[in-house]
Order: structure tokens, then C-alpha cells, then sequence
């Protein structure tokens, strides 16, 4: 995982992503909870949290909990939500001794676990943390077949006093990882142009198989469903049920 891009450049992250729709996906997947979910209750657990833009929506209908690994989008997401809790966790190891009715992990943040064996770890952990009747959401990052090499993208902010363009050209790193090397120019004002380089992002493209393999080793029912968000890749979900 890039340490820039969540620690030095943590303050612009919402900013390069500002066009996304949150507050769709959300409802979107609040629909789904409501769906399958069978537990009464309606505790949340979003790991990978981030600056907690689901959670300031999650928290409008559950008592939550945000975790994630990096302090500086914490903080950030500190004075975003509400009522939300917030902890800093490795999706791997967290232990936070109590279950929820949902846990999430949304926008991809799968992708940082590399290879099936830790995918199952993380679902191992994710399902030790939901009570019988709950339900988990996983976004998933591209699937292999979908992934398009050498394809360039550019993403721009621009506000009165802040300009942002960030580009990258996808690469692959090996059959199923795959490279971002993002190229940030920063513009505020009164302050010398930046140039940054280095925000290096490593994602790996689990196939179906192995999330519903997974989801099924840590006694789950599972399944991979497609719901209205926009673009269309966050638009597919595995959902996993803990039976009652």
C-alpha cells in the first residue's frame, strides 16, 4: 500500500475523488443490508473506513464503527462523522471483541490484500466479527479478465485556490496485480507548483472463486451481486450471510 497517498496526501483525497456518489452507493447498499441481513440488530463495521465518507451516510440508520489502518485518514474522518467510533486495525488481525450485524469493506480496499490465502484470512476475520443473521459487504477491486493494461487515466479537481490533476497509465505488476503509479501535480495558492511521483498503489484482482470460496471457508453464504451505482465497476458486491 502507498504511504503517500494515505499519509501525505491524505488531505486531497476526497478532493481528487469529489465526483463520486457516495450517498448512492450508500443507499444502494443499505438497501442490500436490509434485504438479507437477519440479525435484529443494526451495529456496522466499516473496515477500511477511510475519511469516513460512507460512514457520515451508514450512521443516518446504524450505530457504527469505522476502522482503518492509517492514522492520517482517521483524523480526517474524525471530523466528518457523528456518532461513528473510530479505531485504527489491520483488516487482517483486528480483534475489536464484540460482533455487528454488518461489517463492509468498501471502495475496492480489498485489493490490498494480496494472494487467496490472506483474502481468506481477512474473510476469516471479517465473519468472526458478525453476529449470526449479519451480513457482509465487499467491494471488490477489478477481476482479471476485466482489467485493461496500458489504458491512461486522469482525474482533476479544481477549486478557487486548489488545482489537482492526477494521472496514471494502468500497468501490470505480475498475472494478478496490478500497478498504479499515480503522477500528481498539486497547484494552491501563493505556493511553488508540486510535482509528485512516487504514490504507488499494488491491488490484487481476486477472482469470483476465490471471494465465494472464501466467504463459504468462513461459513458464509455467499454471493455476487450487482446494484445502480455509477461507474459501473462499483457497482458489484459479494454479499455473505452468517446463517442464524
Amino acid at each position: 500500500m502507498s504511504s503517500l497517498h494515505y499519509r501525505q496526501l491524505a488531505s486531497y483525497y476526497d478532493l481528487i475523488y469529489a465526483a463520486k456518489d457516495y450517498a448512492s452507493e450508500a443507499a444502494d447498499q443499505t438497501r442490500l443490508i436490509n434485504k438479507y441481513k437477519k440479525s435484529r440488530g443494526k451495529d456496522l463495521l466499516e473496515v477500511a473506513c477511510g475519511t469516513g465518507r460512507y460512514l457520515e451516510h451508514f450512521e443516518k440508520e446504524f450505530n457504527c464503527t469505522g476502522l482503518d489502518l492509517n492514522p492520517a485518514m482517521l483524523r480526517i474522518a474524525k471530523k466528518r462523522v457523528g456518532g461513528s467510533r473510530l479505531v485504527a486495525g489491520d483488516m487482517l488481525t483486528f480483534d475489536l471483541g464484540v460482533q455487528f450485524d454488518v461489517v463492509a469493506c468498501l471502495f475496492s480496499s480489498i485489493g490490498y490484500i494480496h494472494g487467496s490465502r490472506n483474502l481468506k484470512r481477512a474473510i476469516d476475520n471479517f465473519s468472526r466479527h458478525l453476529k449470526p443473521g449479519g451480513v457482509l459487504l465487499i467491494s471488490p477491486w477489478v477481476r482479471r479478465e476485466s482489467f485493461a493494461c496500458g489504458v491512461p487515466h486522469l482525474q482533476v479537481y479544481q477549486g478557487p485556490d486548489l488545482k489537482i490533476a492526477r494521472a496514471v497509465v494502468t500497468k501490470l505488476k505480475s498475472r494478478n496485480i496490478s500497478l498504479m503509479r499515480f503522477h500528481w501535480m498539486i497547484v494552491e495558492k501563493n505556493r511553488r507548483v508540486r510535482h509528485i511521483r512516487n504514490d504507488v498503489h499494488e491491488l490484487a484482482m481476486h477472482s469470483r472463486e476465490d471471494f465465494l470460496a472464501a466467504m463459504k471457508g468462513a461459513g458464509l453464504r455467499g454471493r455476487l451481486v450487482r446494484t445502480k451505482a455509477r461507474p459501473p465497476g462499483s457497482s458489484l458486491l459479494y454479499v455473505g450471510v452468517r446463517p442464524l
